[in-house]
């Protein structure tokens, strides 16, 4: 299998942090629960329903992967020009590359890959789009030899 493009449109999210709850169990002893943040949890549901769309009938990809991850971002009113339009910008503000990564990672596991400690090499790349460009996640998974 080729290389698998997937584009959700959309304003790239990072993976919040998990909020954990204590609970007395059945036993009588002390249990924790972690919850994924709602906009965390929606946007990888989002993110899976547009994996599916682009792997088809495709099974997940099976051994060491390369992914790269674009994150556009939407251009700030501020740095809008009348004259020239501005085109694209490195993005060098919140959120870290690495948990927009993470959300990627975990809204792609059983559905573009079987786990995530297939990925070998992964590159994000972080952008604020042209002047009036759409925000996006655009991911390209690709089987390594």
């Amino acid at each position: 299998m080729g290389a698998t493009v997937v584009i959700i449109p959309g304003e790239p999210v990072a993976q919040g942090r998990g909020r954990a709850f204590g609970f007395k169990r059945a036993d009588g002893g002390i249990g924790v629960r972690v919850f994924d943040p709602k906009k965390s949890r929606d946007w990888k549901a989002t993110a899976q329903q547009h994996m599916v769309e682009a792997m088809g009938d495709n099974e997940p990809f099976d051994g060491p992967i390369r992914l790269v991850v674009e994150a556009r971002f939407t251009l700030p009113k501020s740095s809008w020009r009348k004259r020239g339009p501005v085109g694209r910008t490195w993005h060098c503000k919140r959120p870290d590359g690495d948990n927009v990564l993470k959300a990627v990672k975990d809204a792609a596991k059983g559905v573009l890959w079987l786990d995530d400690c297939q990925v070998c090499d992964a590159q994000v790349i972080k952008l604020n789009g042209a002047q009036g460009e759409a925000p996006r996640i655009s991911i390209q998974v690709e089987q390594l030899g």
